[in-house]
């Protein structure tokens, strides 16, 4: 008898538990992330895919290392860099930081450095909006 008490209280417990609350989040973050949304400040300025005004992508690899390559016009320009994961009130970034100056670099502080938000989703967000810049968000595509 005792022993089915301790059965059904415990079951109660995890039954009540609800899982609304857990936040997806992936820690695989070597692979192609491609920009999959972009938009502006102005009402219904969201466009995606080939509407968007550019195609980019980074490559990040396990050593730490990356490749951020935008097509624009025709255009392909890439550029390297390194990357960290850090963590800053609950929320987790990736912290980019450039070998050298570029137009593509989408950053508020002109530092040669770009954060990306991780989102419960598994995407990532740019925090260039931040700073009137466009928003943008990437999903893993390998």
């Amino acid at each position: 008898m005792k022993k089915s008490i301790i059965f059904c209280a415990f079951l109660a417990i995890f039954c009540s538990c609800s899982n609304d609350n857990i936040k997806v989040i992936t820690t695989d973050y070597q692979g192609k992330w491609e920009l999959y949304k972009m938009s502006g400040r102005l009402t219904n300025s969201e466009t995606t895919g080939t509407a968007m005004e550019w195609q980019e992508y980074y490559s990040l690899n396990t050593d730490g290392s990356f490749i951020k390559s935008r097509t624009r016009n025709g255009v392909k320009t890439e550029i390297s860099g390194s990357y960290i994961i850090s963590e800053l009130q609950e929320e987790s970034f990736l912290e980019l930081t450039y070998k050298q100056d570029s137009e593509i670099i989408g950053s508020c502080y002109g530092n040669n450095k770009e954060e990306l938000t991780i989102l419960p989703n598994s995407r990532l967000s740019s925090t260039w909006k931040n700073c009137d810049g466009p928003t943008l968000e990437y999903e893993k595509t390998n």
